[in-house]
């Protein structure tokens, strides 16, 4: 379900003209193609007028995706080629692009945003066969998927680019900062434009959700939920490809987890990233789309761990560029004359040294707040490294952390203790900066390592409440009758005889009813079948809101319903039955603004203990509802029992 903006509030927000829009052709092709007496020669009169957009669209029917032999040369059959839909979307697309390429929010990077658009729009079509939808639909959600944020920073400069920021800063959810700020998010905006530039509902639903695709609630192995984790997995794709080579590094993992659920692997995914770059670089600079250079994905994905420097940031890049990630690295128990070259190095790989008291107020603080690297010298005073680091690894944080440990040539005796407590690591003196560097790589893998394995675990742990919310789905639906809504034929009758069991082996009262819609077919033959179902859909809400919390109302076939009454006395199911009748006299059935009069017929089976079983019950429940037929309908009669016969 996708929440829209409020209608008038939408009005007021195009009113201030800064909403991002189609512009001239664009907007001019959304207006023909709302015509129902559009004609093809229009439209390509309309495309002629504009020779950059003209000469896209050739370019896109000939693009190897579409498979096609020869090379296409007429606007006119490229379009009819595209088609007439897909050909707006995609000047669409294209429109508000090159319109939007820059804007007045600072701490909004408009250059790499179109980047990254575009790239998720080109690996789109790269997953156009997975997705099971056309590559020219999907490259122009690709493209247009993130078009909300866009909109948030055209509307609101500077306080969206404080969000940005604070996002950023502490990593809080984007669309919460939004709602708390302007009262929707860029979702919500996002949907609600490109439902005005009239894109397929589909398309809509997966740009809406794309982001948390499992909060869809799209059934499992739908189009739609494919469609959703396509792009899913085309925003994780672009993300890298726009990343430098030290973060690209962090960001591979989840990205193959996401290419995994949609059954990409190996070979495959090595195919479908290597023709992406391809085309997004290419693209770039027919677009004028800033791109970057990515080795082949094989490469990228064998390669290790980037080593880390810092440099001064330009005037430029302060205080926007986010800071290259860092690694925190406490110290403690260095000796003094070594201290200093040693933070120099670990600053010179690109991470933080934070130096630690020698006391015990520093090594309480240390063990409190760990980093996530500690270097702990083996050597220092009244320390026992056994004992620190079982005491770290007692601490949650501390289970997380990367010990190493220094040692001095020949110092060995106290290492495998502190190895069997904990230490990950020992680093022996005198060392190079290359030995150094191997250590601290080895520590960034590891806690990315570790970092990936809790991910996996929550995912573990997510998919399996996934695994109950879809399974508790299925089986509802298997119990469920579709049109009415109400519990089936078969969960009815398994209820029924459940209830018959505890009701004779408690002593208990209970009845069942079966209720028959009198003269049906003639609604049928005078109204059409489909008013028939509705009928059955508003009798059965009928049923619902009258029935006893601990009763069960199912479909028992065609215009029949039963409701099983259980700890209901003979007289009580009576006047149950009777109250059901006389309020579907007086309800006011409707179909096409028409009034369509309805009655029941009602049998009434009270359980004989000793005597009956769920299938005598209903058996009795049914003779008594044949004879309310025949004894002229709309009326109720009880089942007579056993020994009256």
């Amino acid at each position: 379900m996708i929440s829209f903006v409020d209608p008038d509030r939408y009005k007021s927000l195009k009113a201030t003209g800064k909403l991002p829009s189609p512009k001239g052709v664009a907007f001019s092709i959304i207006k023909l193609l709302q015509r129902d007496d559009y004609r093809v020669g229009e439209l390509v009169r309309l495309v002629q007028s504009d020779p950059a957009i003209a000469g896209r669209l050739l370019k896109f029917a000939n693009a190897a995706a579409f498979g096609r032999a020869r090379p296409i040369v007429s606007l006119q059959r490229a379009i009819v080629a595209l088609g007439a839909f897909h050909v707006r979307d995609l000047v669409v697309g294209l429109s508000v692009m090159h319109s939007h390429s820059s804007g007045q929010c600072a701490a909004f990077d408009y250059p790499t945003f179109w980047g990254h658009s575009l790239a998720t729009g080109i690996a789109c079509q790269e997953l156009a066969h997975v997705a099971q939808v056309s590559s020219e639909e999907i490259f122009t959600i690709g493209l247009l998927a993130r078009v909300g944020e866009l909109a948030m920073a055209s509307l609101f400069p500077a306080d969206y680019a404080e969000i940005l920021r604070e996002a950023r800063r502490t990593q809080a959810d984007l669309r919460q900062l939004e709602r708390d700020a302007f009262a929707m998010n860029h979702s919500q905006l996002g949907a609600t434009m490109l439902a005005e530039w009239g894109l397929p509902e589909m398309l809509i639903q997966a740009a809406y959700h794309h982001e948390q695709p499992d909060l869809g609630g799209f059934p499992d192995g739908s189009r739609l939920q494919t469609l959703t984790h396509s792009l899913h997995f085309a925003g994780a794709l672009a993300t890298v490809c726009t990343a430098d080579e030290e973060a690209r590094w962090g960001l591979l993992p989840g990205l193959l987890t996401r290419a995994a659920r949609l059954g990409i692997s190996g070979d495959a995914l090595n195919s479908i990233v290597d023709r992406m770059v391809a085309r997004w670089r290419e693209w770039g600079a027919v677009l004028q789309v800033r791109t970057q250079e990515i080795p082949p994905f094989a490469e990228v994905l064998a390669a290790n761990p980037p080593s880390r420097r810092i440099s001064a940031p330009t005037a430029s890049e302060a205080p926007e560029s986010d800071p290259a990630p860092r690694l925190a690295v406490q110290l403690i128990g260095v000796p003094l004359p070594e201290l200093e070259a040693l933070m120099r190095h670990i600053e010179a790989l690109g991470h933080q040294p934070v130096l630690v008291e020698s006391s015990a107020d520093g090594l309480k603080q240390a063990l409190r707040q760990p980093a996530q690297i500690i270097i702990i010298d083996i050597e220092m005073p009244d320390l026992k490294p056994a004992a620190f680091c079982r005491i770290l690894r007692q601490t949650p944080a501390g289970k997380e952390a990367y010990a190493l440990l220094l040692v001095s040539a020949g110092g060995e005796t106290h290492i495998l203790e502190a190895i069997d407590a904990g230490a990950d690591d020992v680093l022996v003196k005198p060392f190079t900066v290359q030995t150094l560097r191997v250590r601290l790589n080895t520590a960034a893998r590891m806690l990315l390592l570790r970092e990936e394995m809790q991910r996996e675990r929550r995912g573990i742990v997510r998919s399996a409440g996934e695994f109950a919310v879809a399974h508790k789905r299925l089986l509802q639906d298997a119990l469920t009758d579709t049109l009415t809504q109400l519990a089936n034929r078969r969960h009815g009758l398994d209820f029924l005889a459940a209830e018959c069991t505890f009701a004779a082996a408690n002593g208990l009262p209970m009845a069942c009813l079966l209720l028959d819609i009198d003269h049906f077919k003639r609604i049928n033959d005078s109204y059409g079948h489909a008013a028939g179902d509705a009928i059955l859909q508003q009798l059965a809400d009928l049923l619902k809101r009258t029935s006893r919390t601990e009763d069960l109302v199912f479909r028992y076939g065609g215009e029949e319903f039963a409701a099983v009454l259980p700890n209901a006395a003979p007289r009580a199911a009576v006047q149950i039955a009777e109250r059901i009748r006389a309020l579907a006299q007086q309800y006011d059935f409707r179909w096409e603004g028409l009034s369509v009069r309805v009655t029941l017929s009602i049998g009434v089976a009270n359980l004989q203990h000793n005597r009956q079983d769920s299938r005598n019950l209903i058996q009795a429940a049914d003779a008594a509802l044949y004879k309310a037929k025949r004894g002229g309908r709309n009326r109720v009669v009880v089942a007579e029992s056993p020994a009256a016969r």
